[in-house]
């Protein structure tokens, strides 16, 4: 979303925004959620854990996690109780096919903000820690929660692969919708994505609204491309309609 949206986020923005990310949550990359802790992201997160599928995970990212759990690597004493190499795996590729909740995620060090950005481009991880080399699934989305003050910003990098971005700070805490979300809606959309089609003329009006808008990132579009197609899936459609 653009600054001009964020400016006027309301509840059903935020509902929204959960409902496209449990659809497809490595499609559409993740959330920014720009603003305090309170109401508004806290029920945001709570939507996204009903609107996820029961087994997909919804795991939090620790601000300072150590690379042996985030990546995984060898078990020591497994293996010796085993006899054998036992490899332990990490956070990040026990969500594959859920999300990661990044707190305070302006402050995220380097090495971790790569191996999100990673997992978010191809899909999997590569271990190579203790010994051990494998490739890991690790399909996930990223909820990036952004607390920054002033020019704190999460790194451009990650902000880059995450197809929505919300400001807080706008939405009253009072207004809380007195609407529920629908798993079953979620389902419906989900098992339907995989037939929506887009046309490429409404591609190419992306593109165009993205160098208008002097987006230089040819991620934007791509993004926006897969939220039209969610979004269609939501509301029953096998196609994008240029609006």
């Amino acid at each position: 979303m653009s600054d001009c949206d964020q400016a006027g986020t309301s509840w059903e923005d935020v509902q929204l925004a959960a409902e496209l990310l449990a659809v497809a949550p490595h499609a559409l990359g993740g959330v920014l959620l720009r603003g305090w802790p309170g109401p508004p992201r806290e029920q945001f997160c709570a939507w996204l854990r009903e609107l996820l599928p029961t087994a997909a995970p919804l795991l939090r990212l620790p601000l300072h996690i150590t690379a042996g759990r985030r990546l995984g690597g060898l078990s020591l004493a497994a293996t010796l109780q085993a006899g054998r190499v036992v490899a332990e795996q990490g956070l990040l590729a026990r969500a594959d096919g859920g999300v990661v909740i990044a707190a305070m995620a302006e402050r995220l060090e380097p090495q971790v903000t790569a191996h999100l950005c990673a997992a978010l481009d191809r899909g999997e991880l590569a271990l190579e820690r203790d010994g051990l080399a494998a490739v890991v699934p690790c399909r996930l989305g990223v909820v990036a929660l952004d607390e920054g003050l002033q020019d704190e910003r999460v790194p451009a990098a990650l902000a880059d692969r995450l197809a929505l971005q919300l400001e807080l700070s706008a939405v009253d805490p009072r207004q809380l919708p007195v609407t529920a979300a629908e798993p079953q809606r979620i389902e419906r959309a989900r098992a339907l994505l995989p037939q929506v089609e887009i046309d490429g003329e409404v591609t190419e009006s992306q593109c165009q609204a993205a160098l208008a808008l002097g987006i230089d990132s040819l991620r934007a579009p791509l993004l926006a491309a897969a939220v039209a197609r969610v979004h269609a899936a939501l509301a029953g459609r096998t196609w994008v309609e240029e609006e």
